[in-house]
């Protein structure tokens, strides 16, 4: 079964080449008739790879060989005539892979010396490319000069040095990007160099260089964490270089914020405390582990908050909040206002039921018989909900602007069911019987409260980390 299966295989690889190499040979035919001869060859060589020896295919790559190759030898004339080196050395390179191939298949007839052609084409195009890039070099157009030179020598290596005039006009691009403040254009002229020569110390002490010039401009500008990185790409090329570790160490004190989550201010009539939810979003942060935050404990807060005021319910301004942060040297505070809490609850109500209560009872001649019975019971229910309404904001210490604003609405709804019955429960139906003497008391009001804040406190805790991280 195995070696069937194997066979069939094979049977439908061999009549999938086969068809492959009829169609190249038939689009052979057709380019060839059209005077394409180069492409034609293409498609016979083709067919032959599809189909070793396919016979049809190699009589027609004989006849239209000659005329391929008489085809680019024509475009390699024309491309020197008009000096257009490039062109020229494409052209003899195609051709010599072309007679390669004709000649893996026997395919072999008189031609000029190509390697030669192209060899004299490759010297014309590297002196026509080196030419330019000494024109380049010599007005101080150091991009152009890096990539004509880079042509040079693609044609011939390091035609007349061209490698290393490519490297030192990238260098000197580089420098003048540099001297400019263009930094990313700098940085991409020095990376080139490291492509062409990998370790290069010149180009890794100028990229070092301007990303060091990067962080400086970045520090003063108060884009702390921006600045970080900068000198740490700077250290990562050049380990010691000036004082980058020093300026890395300030941008990473500067970068972290030092953060207070103060009690809310609740504007409500319901005694709530404010430090519920505030300690709950400092562990949600906390859990988060954010490199560039550090959050004033929750007990220092306490004692800061309590000098502010006497009771721990009495309210305490925004201005005061923020005098007391800047105080502390804290670069902003997360606050937030408790603005309405909605407490409903629904009365006491029922519903009748009337439930038919099949039992089997013996009439009087002592058969079983079926009885049915109504039984009415009562349903009740009471509900509460619980609605609030709470704002946060991130405030800046020194400003008092706000820095990011959220508002939040969350609501809580507790239900309360229960079948009051004297008979028995199996007097009910089945899925009604659990509710019979059910608990009729609803969560405590500040329950539910708690439970909607500790809700909202994973929200704001989110946003929180979001603007921090």
């Amino acid at each position: 079964m195995k070696n069937a299966c194997l066979y069939l295989i094979l049977i439908s690889i061999a009549l999938t080449g086969c068809s492959a190499s009829k169609k190249a040979l038939k689009e052979a035919e057709k380019l060839a008739d059209a005077g394409l001869y180069v492409e034609a060859a293409e498609q016979d060589l083709k067919a032959l790879r599809e189909k070793p020896g396919f016979k049809e295919a190699l009589v027609h790559l004989r006849k239209v060989g000659p005329e391929a190759y008489y085809e680019l030898i024509k475009r390699a004339a024309t491309h020197e005539a008009a000096e257009n080196w490039d062109l020229a050395v494409k052209e003899y390179k195609h051709m010599d892979s072309l007679l390669r191939k004709f000649s893996r298949h026997g395919v072999v007839f008189e031609t000029v010396n190509i390697r030669e052609r192209l060899s004299l084409a490759k010297q014309k195009a590297a002196a026509y490319h080196y030419a330019k890039a000494e024109d380049y070099f010599k007005n101080r157009r150091w991009q152009n000069a890096a990539f004509a030179y880079l042509k040079a020598h693609d044609h011939i290596a390091n035609y007349n040095r061209s490698f290393n005039k490519a490297i030192q006009s990238f260098l000197n691009s580089g420098n003048q990007r540099l001297a400019a403040t263009k930094f990313k254009k700098a940085l991409d002229a020095f990376h080139r160099i490291l492509e062409l020569a990998p370790g290069h110390r010149k180009a890794e002490q100028k990229i070092a260089e301007v990303h060091y010039l990067l962080g400086k401009q970045f520090y003063h500008a108060d884009r702390f964490r921006e600045a970080l990185e900068q000198f740490e790409f700077a250290r990562e090329f050049v380990t010691n270089f000036r004082d980058a570790a020093l300026w890395e160490k300030r941008a990473y004190e500067n970068a972290v914020q030092y953060v207070g989550i103060f009690p809310f201010l609740n504007q409500t009539q319901v005694s709530i405390d404010g430090y519920f939810i505030a300690s709950e979003i400092e562990h949600y942060v906390n859990q988060a582990d954010l490199e560039f935050l550090d959050l004033l404990p929750n007990t220092e807060i306490i004692g800061l908050v309590r000098e502010l005021r006497t009771s721990r319910y009495f309210s305490v301004s925004e201005s005061e909040l923020l005098s007391a942060a800047k105080k502390e040297e804290m670069n902003s505070i997360v606050w937030g206002k408790i603005r309405d809490v909605y407490i409903k609850d629904e009365p006491e109500s029922f519903t009748e039921y009337e439930h038919k209560k099949t039992t089997t009872v013996k009439d009087t001649s002592g058969n079983d018989v079926e009885k049915t019975e109504s039984i009415f019971y009562r349903e009740y229910k009471k509900s509460r909900r619980v609605k609030i309404e709470l704002q946060t904001m991130i405030l800046d210490t020194k400003t008092g602007k706000y820095l990011d604003e959220h508002r939040y609405r969350e609501e809580l709804t507790d239900e309360a069911r229960w079948i009051a019955y004297q008979g028995s429960i199996n007097d009910l139906p089945k899925k009604k019987r659990k509710l019979l003497d059910a608990p009729r008391n609803l969560r405590p009001e500040y329950v539910m409260i708690d439970a909607l804040l500790q809700k909202i406190a994973e929200k704001i805790s989110r946003e929180v980390i979001r603007f921090y991280e």
